[in-house]
């Protein structure tokens, strides 16, 4: 069983994200019917796994702060080694896990609708990368540079 607790993670702060919106009274299509009610699910499910763990609080907070831009790297990173070691001690969970990951891609599907928005991609079928010529490929990739390395800059020490 492979849990992608990055995926948990990012359907769980979706949930905040929408709960937020909600309660600030914008709501989202007819479509997201079928969606909220997966995501509902997941929530309920890693909440009351997670229950009491400061991190669900972090994350509600910084979700509500605004479009979910504001939950930040370290929440983002703290929820997902959460659900994985949740996962890790408790196959039930993780089998939930898996099970519920496969429900949310299912409903994203039937809708057309994706729930991870740009950070989150949901992909039916083959990907292939391919990179050549000194060239470098990826879906999502940090700074590259391509030929000599690049020499960290070094602090300058004061003559005092």
């Amino acid at each position: 069983m492979v849990i992608e607790a990055g995926v948990v993670s990012g359907y769980v702060i979706a949930w905040a994200v929408r709960k937020a919106r909600r309660a600030a009274g914008r709501l989202d299509g007819e479509v997201d019917t079928a969606i909220d009610a997966g995501l509902d699910r997941l929530h309920e499910v890693v909440a009351g796994k997670l229950s009491g763990h400061p991190v669900l609080d972090d994350l509600e907070q910084e979700a509500a702060a605004g479009d979910g831009s504001q939950v930040t790297r370290l929440t983002r990173d703290q929820v997902e080694l959460a659900v994985t070691a949740a996962a890790t001690k408790d196959d039930v969970f993780g089998q939930a896990m898996v099970e519920l990951v496969a429900d949310l891609r299912a409903r994203e599907q039937a809708t057309g609708q994706s729930v991870l928005g740009h950070a989150g991609v949901n992909v039916a079928g083959n990907i292939e990368f391919h990179a050549d010529h000194g060239a470098a490929a990826a879906w999502n990739m940090g700074t590259v540079n391509l030929g000599q390395p690049v020499d960290p800059p070094v602090p300058s020490r004061s003559r005092d």
